[in-house]
């Protein structure tokens, strides 16, 4: 990455605690301890119970590089701050009397007399004179108070500072849901700050490490080019999904791949090399997630390899997600494994439906077999259990399913009462 980064550049390493010392020591000797900016704690969540010690709720960001953009990241002042810290006027404005000594700064400061106080003084004296010229310096009515600087309120906000709690959350709406099931996933506000802060627009973002593409996603949205790597190839389909769902305009051939099986030889060979690696990139490819684990994890699966959220459009009532179970099949089918499915999707609360993945060679066993109900929305009626190939994965070809995250299907934003025709189905 050192060998890859841009001169005008900056590089954001994300970790814990376990190993955050050490990651300083290994950066500082890589990228050299002057290209050392900031470290970010970041409080991933609220709450943690660990039971033999504080709970454990922040992430470090050891950030190198460039100064960042401090415009392009201002936030909103806290309305308390504002209230407890703005508490003067002048003709100006509202202001907060703000420190200007050096006494305990890193540096030191400036010596000289300034209002009877001879320092360390933040500023160099010809400076401090121009802006107590300028009406810019409070003088305390308190007998010997210190001089201050007047930080005039106005609508910029202010530059975050290195402890970030305001975001925290991954958005999970009904209908537009960014949680992604994916285990270390991040919110799309955090890599927002980091791109906007430290890249321009039409730049380059490297993601190696890329999971479930929240940094490409964010990359995409503030017009920034971007490349994507990851060991997963589930997290190849995933990404894939994501932003072309999520963007209008943008089609699967506008996201090339390298890695994963983009024929039917391709998918063959890998299912018989690596049948964890395999189910990981189908599910990937549908769209599917975890459900009491990560997609491909070795074990008993309960006949579940992945699952897949979709949203059901019944008017009059609260639109919630419901679940597709996916069972992938790389090699031979039994009427038995069939069976099973449908037993699956049976026994497991809020699913309602179920898909069979194998080659095209085994669909007529599955057809065969496969339960012949269906489920009803308002928008149509769908398969309780259906088939799909592996040539269909290939092909991109959308599930019949209501409004999902497969390929291409945007999940609508729908309230009730603002129906518009042709919105759900195409």
């Amino acid at each position: 990455m050192q060998r890859v980064l841009a001169k005008q550049g900056s590089i954001y390493l994300h970790c814990d605690d376990t190993a955050s010392h050490y990651l300083k020591l290994l950066m500082d000797a890589i990228f050299g301890q002057g290209m050392f900016r900031s470290q970010i704690i970041w409080k991933r969540n609220s709450s943690h119970n660990d039971s033999k010690s504080w709970g454990r709720i922040c992430d470090v960001l050891l950030f190198y590089g460039q100064p960042i953009d401090r415009e392009a990241v201002r936030v909103p002042l806290d309305e308390g701050h504002k209230a407890k810290s703005y508490r003067y006027q002048d003709e100006r404005g509202t202001f907060m009397p703000d420190n200007i000594s050096a006494k305990g700064l890193t540096g030191g400061g400036y010596f000289y007399d300034f209002y009877g106080h001879p320092g360390p003084w933040r500023y160099p004296e010809d400076r401090i004179r121009q802006l107590d010229a300028d009406g810019m310096i409070y003088l305390p009515a308190k007998p010997g108070g210190v001089p201050r600087l007047k930080r005039y309120l106005t609508d910029k906000g202010q530059v975050p500072p290195n402890l970030w709690v305001d975001v925290n959350k991954l958005e999970n709406p009904a209908v537009t849901p960014e949680r992604l099931g994916y285990p270390t996933q991040k919110p799309l506000a955090l890599l927002d700050r980091i791109i906007k802060a430290s890249s321009p627009p039409g730049g380059v973002v490297l993601d190696p490490f890329c999971g479930c593409g929240t940094s490409i996603h964010a990359a995409e949205a503030l017009g920034r080019h971007w490349i994507g790597i990851d060991i997963s190839r589930f997290a190849v389909g995933l990404i894939r999904n994501r932003v072309v769902n999520a963007f209008d305009g943008l089609t699967i051939d506008d996201v090339p791949v390298r890695g994963v099986p983009v024929n039917i030889e391709d998918a063959t060979a890998l299912a018989r090399r690596n049948k964890l690696e395999f189910e990981k990139w189908v599910c990937g490819e549908i769209g599917a997630e975890g459900l009491f684990r990560d997609p491909g994890t070795p074990g008993p699966d309960g006949g579940v390899d992945g699952v897949l959220p979709f949203v059901p459009i019944r008017f009059g009532k609260t639109i919630k997600p419901e679940w597709a179970v996916i069972q992938v099949k790389g090699g031979t089918v039994t009427p038995d494994s069939v069976k099973a499915l449908e037993a699956t999707v049976n026994r497991l609360p809020n699913v309602t439906a179920g898909v069979f993945v194998c080659f095209n060679r085994y669909m007529q066993t599955v057809e065969n077999q496969r339960s012949k109900a269906r489920f009803e929305d308002d928008m149509g009626s769908y398969p309780v259990i259906q088939g799909y190939s592996i040539e269909d994965v290939l092909k991109h070809k959308p599930l019949d399913l209501p409004p999902h995250r497969g390929v291409a299907r945007r999940i609508p934003q729908i309230q009730v009462g603002s129906y518009q025709p042709g919105l759900v189905k195409n």
